[in-house]
């Protein structure tokens, strides 16, 4: 057992631009009032390239997970998703 902390990153990680692609898309348009939205993003952005830098090692732990570790992620994909869908 490795354990998910990358693979968690990864999520948290296209959770962060999925909320934020559609904040920014909500009225079919990019403008200023999408400000907000963006600077989000924008300060997660070191975040999300650490995450995405340790892909290799995700899979790594891909690999090894056990059933619980397997319940754990679905169930924060499944916070993560509702999340995006509250965006």
């Amino acid at each position: 057992m490795i354990g998910t902390e990358k693979i968690e990153k990864i999520v948290d990680s296209v959770a962060h631009v999925a909320v934020a692609a559609k904040k920014i898309s909500a009225d079919k348009k990019v403008d200023l009032q999408d400000i907000p939205a963006a600077m989000e993003l924008l300060v997660k952005i070191p975040e999300i390239v650490e995450a995405l830098s340790e892909l290799s090692a995700a899979f790594d732990e891909a690999k090894d997970l056990d059933v619980a570790e397997v319940v754990s992620l679905i169930q924060k994909i499944d916070a993560k998703v509702k999340l995006i869908e509250k965006a």
